[in-house]
């Protein structure tokens, strides 16, 4: 393993991810190695300016009311129905990419029964959920299935998290799947894991993903409570002009050790994807 990579650990294939040019340039700008990259808004160019709400609620939640805002608009448009299709585009870009690119599969109710099958083919290094896209409780089969079958695979899993009542129910379900490798979104409802005891989230991460979402000082709460061995660098691309850029910069000015921001900048996620 590289001791100094650097993973852009959430990232959608649009925006300045769009095309595997795109992704050679904006990785090698950024001086970053790879991109765990998932399906987004199929075909868009566009990179979204978003305002700083982390700088100005630094240690509140700034997300809930984003995930309110993203749930009526996806549910509008109804972009959930272009996940599969999405998820063989970043497969094509992983094949164009495959030392630049790994596959972070999303699973939908339309999808997940064909998982298996698709890991076969694509052999995708995570897979996600996200509540807003696709609104479903920690309880529902299509959840629990996948996650049990990623567990045996040891496969990671993200998950965008909707409300934190959903927050305490993924508490809940963690505790139930020890073996589970779960990545919690935008380190949202923190404050809810820092209550219960350390020992259950031995396979949790938190991504710190990012500038716009997450501050300093808020990520410094989860280095305070689970150390830098559970902290995953992310961008959330194409969500924030320059968000990689500044991300990484906000890590890279953490009151914390060399070795630990590399932790968090790369090399946490090289262990789980295996690399």
């Amino acid at each position: 393993m590289n001791e100094k990579i650097m993973i852009d650990g959430h990232a959608h294939a649009c925006g300045e991810y769009l095309t595997a040019k795109a992704i050679e340039q904006k990785l090698s700008a950024a001086n970053v190695d790879t991109v765990l990259l998932t399906p987004g808004q199929y075909g868009s160019k566009t990179t979204y300016r978003l305002k700083n709400l982390a700088q100005r609620n630094p240690l509140g939640d700034v997300v809930s009311r984003n995930n309110r805002i993203t749930s009526r608009m996806i549910s509008l448009i109804g972009a959930i129905k272009q996940i599969p299709k999405g998820n063989e585009y970043v497969y094509q870009l992983k094949c164009a990419l495959p030392n630049r690119v790994k596959q972070c599969y999303w699973v939908t109710r339309e999808n997940w029964e064909n998982v298996q099958q698709d890991y076969e083919r694509m052999r995708f290094d995570a897979v996600k959920f996200h509540q807003c896209w696709e609104k479903f409780d920690f309880e529902d089969v299509f959840f629990t299935k996948t996650v049990e079958w990623a567990s045996e695979k040891e496969i990671p899993v993200f998950v965008h998290i909707r409300d934190l009542a959903q927050v305490d129910r993924l508490i809940v379900f963690i505790r139930k799947h020890p073996k589970a490798i779960m990545v919690i979104g935008h380190l949202y409802g923190v404050e809810l894991f820092m209550r219960e005891e350390k020992q259950y989230f031995e396979n949790t991460y938190f991504d710190l993903s990012n500038f716009y979402f997450v501050s300093q000082e808020r990520a410094m709460l989860a280095y305070k409570q689970f150390g830098a061995g559970h902290l995953l660098m992310g961008s959330d691309t194409p969500y924030g002009k320059q968000s990689l850029e500044q991300t990484i910069q906000q890590i890279s000015q953490m009151q914390i050790s060399l070795a630990e921001r590399e932790q968090i900048l790369g090399l946490n996620l090289a262990r789980l994807l295996k690399l």
